[in-house]
């Protein structure tokens, strides 16, 4: 499988990016959304009578649930981006120790190597055709 560590990083950070400007946005609805409910005891914009309180009970209990989950899915965004900003240096990493390691044995076994035996020494003929 190939991967290019640096589109891990770079997209790594644009989705942590993501979470971060999607977290601003749900705490911006939430304030208006606060603002337009009235707050501190006022009267709510659908109204305390029957039909109202029966709208506010599913109302408030939707939009609790939106912000937690909006607020869940900001952190998660966030954290994907990490994840694939970590895997990116860690493949890194895992490249130039592999390429350390590859270098560091050839170096020392260059030129040294010789067949074990019993192996079949021949040589490679094209085949010709009529």
């Amino acid at each position: 499988m190939n991967s290019d560590p640096e589109v891990l990083k770079t997209e790594g950070f644009n989705m942590f990016t993501v979470g971060l400007d999607f977290g601003k946005a749900a705490q911006r609805l939430q304030a208006g959304l606060s603002a337009l409910e009235g707050g501190n005891g006022a009267t709510p914009p659908w109204g305390d009578d029957d039909i109202g309180e029966k709208f506010g009970v599913v109302y408030e209990g939707l939009r609790d649930g939106m912000y937690q989950s909006m607020g869940s899915l900001a952190e998660r965004l966030a954290g994907m981006g990490m994840a694939f900003t970590k895997m990116g240096v860690a493949h890194e990493q895992n490249e130039a120790d592999e390429e350390a390691i590859w270098r560091e044995t050839t170096a020392q076994y260059d030129g040294q190597v010789e067949l074990p035996s019993g192996v079949a020494m021949g040589t490679v003929r094209t085949p010709q055709h009529p």
